[in-house]
């Protein structure tokens, strides 16, 4: 029986597909690989035709928001309930981020129409002894174990995915049909979206940021703190550190990373002179990339990292601020930004 896998897929400010829309993609691709349809839901601001054109999908089906409903998740359940009244199927399953918004319009989703959903999966598999059924892979108890769940057989199965393993590149296609539908009139939400802002780096919490920080022992001297700080303001990063790094006093005791500390979960964690005591490691172990600037070739926090440079942080970090403030400007960086 051929399934139908429907990807919502999720957007920047409702105009930019992010790496978190291509990662759905790729979990989308692993489920079912032979007998599968894959259709793309984009409730959008004002996403070109020609970028919906080129999805990686078999059929494509969007709805244009204006973009102070398009922050309201009632308009996307209205929008999602629109479409999936035509793109009913013998099977289908429903893929979303765990994002907030689109966390919100599975569970609506599924509740109305009584259907299974299981939330926040790391990695999706098809069980062996059941072609037909998937065995999902999840967190618990704050990641330090693991369950794995399947689905009851039903026509209709909603899934969000982790937020931390949703990322790749753009991938293209020619979808055999890419409709708009159009909505005449919403029903008007007792929700209206008012006013937004970013929080400066420096009222950032660790457990918030996308990019984090951290300054251990090699970082002692706080004269030298300028092109640290710099860098925190290019990325919109808070600074944090290691027990070592509190205990000097380079940072607050409510900046402490680590078992004893505060574990982060952000995309990109920045290591600056610190060793990667298994304390530390501890607290950065739910971080998805890891970038380590120490003078000590054999420290630890090199076998967690994905970007390693040795050498001393007061000649590497200035230049990695002028690398970021260079590419910040040019129009490569604006259209790959991804922030949320």
């Amino acid at each position: 029986m051929e399934t139908n896998i429907i990807c919502y897929l999720p957007l920047k400010n409702g105009v930019m597909f992010t790496e978190e829309a291509w990662g759905l993609v790729e979990q989308a691709k692993t489920i079912y690989p032979n007998t599968s349809k894959m259709t793309a839901i984009v409730v959008h601001s004002g996403i070109p035709v020609i970028e919906l054109e080129q999805l990686p999908f078999d059929e494509v089906y969007h709805v244009h928001v204006p973009i102070e409903q398009w922050k309201v998740s009632d308009y996307h359940f209205q929008a999602f309930r629109r479409i999936c009244a035509i793109i009913q199927h013998q099977k289908e399953i429903f893929l979303f981020s765990s994002h907030p918004l689109y966390h919100d319009v599975a569970v609506r989703a599924s509740t109305r129409l009584g259907m299974p959903m299981i939330t926040n999966a790391l990695k999706v598999i098809e069980m062996e002894n059941q072609p037909s059924s998937l065995l999902v892979k999840r967190e618990i108890y704050q990641g330090k174990a693991n369950e794995f769940v399947s689905f009851a057989p039903t026509k209709q199965q909603y899934l969000t995915f982790e937020r931390s393993i949703l990322y790749g590149r753009p991938q293209y296609g020619t979808p055999s049909i890419v409709q708009e539908i159009d909505i005449e009139k919403y029903e008007p939400s007792p929700i209206q979206f008012i006013s937004e802002s970013e929080i400066d780096w420096k009222e950032l919490k660790l457990t918030e940021a996308k990019v984090v920080i951290g300054i251990g022992r090699g970082v002692q001297d706080k004269n030298e703190f300028d092109s640290i700080v710099k860098l925190a303001e290019i990325v919109n990063a808070p600074i944090g550190g290691s027990k070592v790094a509190d205990e000097l006093g380079l940072i607050p005791r409510e900046k402490r990373i680590g078992a004893s500390g505060t574990s982060i979960e952000a995309d990109i964690y920045i290591a600056i002179g610190i060793s990667g005591s298994s304390q530390h490691l501890e607290g950065i172990k739910a971080v998805k990339h890891v970038i380590a600037i120490n003078n000590d070739p054999s420290a630890a926090i090199f076998q967690r990292c994905d970007i390693g440079i040795v050498g001393n942080y007061q000649q590497v970090v200035p230049r990695l601020v002028d690398a970021l403030q260079a590419e910040r400007q040019s129009e490569t960086y604006v259209e790959h930004l991804h922030i949320g």
